[in-house]
């Protein structure tokens, strides 16, 4: 048996069939989720005192912590990254 593969365009969102200006927005999303993510984990901290620094419910901190993407806006990532003191830069090409 013989599998074909496919190169990627670069956006598993719309590899996956999505229309390019939502897999882009999904892949906006998905990345500064990842990042967000990543800074929480290296804190090290339970949940709800990483709740208490960014000054949301603990229950956002696990929605983060267990990837619910669909539930956050960019703006809301954006903004917490900052509260996490971490700089957002965006690049277009």
């Amino acid at each position: 048996m013989s599998e074909k593969m496919t190169v990627s365009c670069g956006n598993v969102f719309e590899d996956l069939g999505f229309p390019p200006d939502e897999a882009a927005a999904m892949m906006a999303r998905e990345t500064l989720l990842i990042a967000l993510e990543q800074e929480l984990r290296k804190r090290g901290k339970k949940q709800q005192a990483l709740a208490d620094e960014l000054g949301v419910p603990r229950t956002r901190i696990s929605e983060i912590l267990n990837r619910k993407t669909d539930r956050f806006s960019v703006d809301k990532l954006v903004g917490l990254l900052h509260r996490a003191g971490k700089r957002v830069d965006i690049q277009v090409r």
